[in-house]
């Protein structure tokens, strides 16, 4: 019998300097955030990818979906903007819970690691981004332990079997804003 092949879900910018969306269809999907999109598409995923892939359907999903805190694509996150592109973040945030919606995903992986400290605008970012999603009354995963910095893993050197675990993402975006405040 031959293997049911996903519907691949993809939108970028006109000028593929911007990816919003990169996915496998299904009827059991989960989200991943990660930073920054680099120069994955369909039936070309990079290394972080294909471990979001594994991971996934080691935890029992068979479809996923990439979406970004900021969604300028950069091989290197050192290479993202120096400041923020306000139009860039808001249209990240608009098809982001939109996707959420129109797929059905009630779960959402958090995997970006210590890089959401790259820019200083990336943590409000995440803070804009949940409060877009927070009416969605999702659940929130992430794998293993957080970096001892407290944010989520990476997925990229993780093993298949990694389980995700239950992760309290209104105190994270609260300490982070706390942070954020303090620094300022």
């Amino acid at each position: 019998m031959a293997k049911e092949t996903n519907e691949w879900l993809y939108l970028n910018n006109a000028t593929d300097t911007a990816r919003y969306v990169l996915g496998e269809k299904s009827k059991n999907m989960v989200a991943c955030i990660g930073i920054n999109p680099s120069t994955a598409r369909p039936n070309a995923l990079d290394n972080t990818l294909k471990s979001v892939k594994r991971i996934s359907q080691f935890n029992d999903f068979d479809g996923w979906v990439m979406y970004n805190v900021y969604p300028q694509r950069a091989t290197d996150p050192k290479q993202l903007h120096s400041e923020m592109d306000c139009r860039l973040h808001m249209r990240n945030n608009e098809i982001l819970s939109r996707s959420i919606i129109d797929l059905g995903i009630d779960t959402i992986w958090v995997a970006f690691g210590d890089l959401i400290e790259i820019r200083d605008y990336l943590p409000l970012c995440l803070l804009s981004l949940y409060k877009y999603l927070k009416p969605l009354d999702l659940k929130w995963k992430i794998i293993a332990e957080p970096t001892k910095k407290g944010h989520p893993k990476h997925p990229l050197y993780k093993p298949t079997e990694s389980l995700f675990v239950d992760f309290d993402m209104e105190k994270y975006i609260n300490e982070i804003l706390m942070l954020k405040q303090l620094e300022e």
